[in-house]
């Protein structure tokens, strides 16, 4: 159990014992309804074994941490995080209302408290339907966002001038799964945009996650180019390597795969895109983040010698470095951001979508303007951790730039 603090283990199993013996206290109160002895059997021993084998699965990953955290195959660690939040989640909603069930039959009765445990249910089995979903169909549902910035400086030969943004693709994730990114190849090249641009992660950890996927990520293209950074997991910092040189050589094969498919990287630098007679300055910055996200960005060094009177485009893989660096000391009209995936969960009503991510990333997604300056937080292609999406489909975003034109 390297890696992970005992302490950690014994509030978590706790935790777990005491969930599964509440649920289990609420179902046993419904069933106990039915007059069906063969249903009552059937329906519990089948409740009981999924509980059994939940907190087995719980039990042998925490044991052995190390088959998930070195693999290369995420399939295990997709299992198990699938199988926590389809177990845990509703059955924690679950037993929430089972608690309270009590004090509405101690001071309305006993046929209440059934109504309560049966909407609660219901409710569980609603979020597990969701939840499922969200595992198997939303994060294979692409979105295309468009969006027009509006300049009064810029040229007007960019007038128009169409970029698209991926980021967050997270290969990885995808296991040998390329329909996401082959349909996504298909949505650009018919878009057929001026520029296209990754802020970020194209992998979870490891160079070989780009195996298999190269014929489409050449596929991606745009008319003048096509321009890539980094994002925090493309460093391997979130696995254990043997030594320093097998990290860098990581590192340095990510790259190449990225290269190697047509990207110019921008490691904190800037490289001019001719267009029409004028140009764009296209700066790129390494991963910047509030800790424990790494800070390799330079933004100092990217912007040296650029000349003073471009128009520039900055693509940053963590919003959070607009915020605190971009805006108080650039001029930088318009920032591309990833990072966030949108919590990979939002709420929509009545046409708005908020993420409960906002209350640990306020620019958690889309469009942020501050004194002038915009930023725009694409919501990936791919995910991390929880291997859905939940009204958060990963998106391919159309940033077309406009001219404001004089009066």
């Amino acid at each position: 159990m390297r890696g992970i603090p005992s302490s950690f283990l014994v509030f978590f199993f706790a935790a777990v014992f005491i969930l599964e013996l509440v649920s289990y206290w609420g179902f046993r109160k419904l069933v106990a309804q039915t007059s069906h002895l063969k249903f009552k059997t059937y329906i519990t021993i089948f409740y009981i074994s999924i509980s059994i084998l939940a907190t087995s699965l719980f039990v042998y990953s925490f044991s052995n941490p190390e088959v998930i955290r070195q693999s290369k195959n995420y399939s295990f660690f997709i299992v198990v995080i699938s199988a926590a939040f389809l177990d845990l989640f509703p059955k924690t909603v679950f037993s929430i209302s089972t608690l309270l069930s009590y004090p509405v039959r101690w001071f309305i009765g006993l046929r209440a408290q059934l109504i309560c445990l049966s909407g609660s249910l219901l409710i569980s089995a609603g979020f597990f339907c969701v939840i499922t979903y969200g595992i198997f169909v939303g994060r294979y549902s692409l979105n295309v966002q468009e969006h027009e910035f509006y300049f009064a400086d810029l040229p007007p030969q960019l007038d128009g001038f169409k970029m698209v943004q991926l980021s967050d693709i997270h290969l990885g994730s995808f296991g040998k799964n390329v329909s996401n990114l082959e349909k996504s190849a298909l949505i650009v090249d018919h878009i057929k945009p001026d520029l296209l641009v990754l802020t970020g992660d194209i992998v979870n950890n490891f160079s070989d996650e780009i195996n298999g996927f190269e014929p489409f990520l050449k596929q991606l293209t745009g008319t003048y180019g096509k321009y890539a950074i980094q994002g925090n997991h493309d460093y391997g910092d979130y696995s254990q390597w043997p030594d320093t040189t097998s990290k860098i050589k990581n590192l340095k094969l990510i790259r190449h795969g990225l290269t190697e498919a047509g990207f110019q990287l921008l490691l904190n630098q800037w490289q001019t895109v001719n267009v029409r007679d004028t140009s764009i300055c296209i700066i790129g910055v390494e991963n910047w983040g509030h800790p424990p996200f790494p800070q390799y960005a330079r933004l100092d060094l990217a912007l040296d010698s650029i000349p003073e009177n471009s128009f520039k485009i900055l693509l940053s893989h963590d919003p959070a470095h607009w915020e605190a660096r971009v805006v108080p000391d650039t001029n930088i009209p318009l920032t591309l951001s990833g990072h966030t995936h949108g919590g990979q969960f939002a709420v929509k009503f009545a046409g708005i979508e908020f993420s409960p991510l906002y209350f640990y990333q306020k620019l958690w997604g889309g469009l942020y303007e501050s004194d002038g300056q915009y930023l725009y937080v694409n919501r990936g292609l791919g995910t991390i951790g929880f291997p859905g999406r939940v009204e958060m489909r990963p998106e391919i975003t159309v940033l077309t730039l406009r001219r404001i034109k004089a009066h």
